[in-house]
């Protein structure tokens, strides 16, 4: 297997759109995480409840219903979250000398000149 070589920059700044899709993307992964052990667990014990208002489901219904949910609330939950922690991360990165991240970096598509390359 081949060893990936990573791109190295050193976040300064982020514009808060950019950051609440990041939270977003994030919090969906771990609802989805969430959802899949939580589907698994109510149909192997078949006794999961779940309610919405006043409706109240039981077994199988209440199991697929976690399922599409439980991603869903967590991504809302994440922008709620990104809208909290914006301001205290941007005084981070600019009192500190920024955080540096790996990976695989793409210029955006809308940039012009050299668009798609690496930077």
């Amino acid at each position: 297997m081949e060893k990936q070589n990573y791109d190295r920059l050193t976040l300064k700044y982020v514009k808060i759109s950019s950051y609440m899709k990041l939270c977003a993307a994030a919090g969906f992964a771990f609802g989805l995480l969430m959802a899949v052990f939580q589907f698994g667990v109510a149909i192997l014990n078949l006794t999961a409840t779940a309610s919405i208002g006043s409706i109240v489901l039981t077994g199988v219904p209440a199991a697929l219903m976690i399922l599409v949910f439980t991603p869903l609330l967590s991504s809302f939950y994440a922008l709620v979250f990104s809208l909290i922690s914006y301001f205290p991360l941007m005084f981070i990165l600019q009192k500190g000398k920024g955080i540096t991240l790996e990976g695989v970096f793409d210029r955006d598509a809308e940039e012009g000149e050299g668009a798609g390359q690496k930077i």
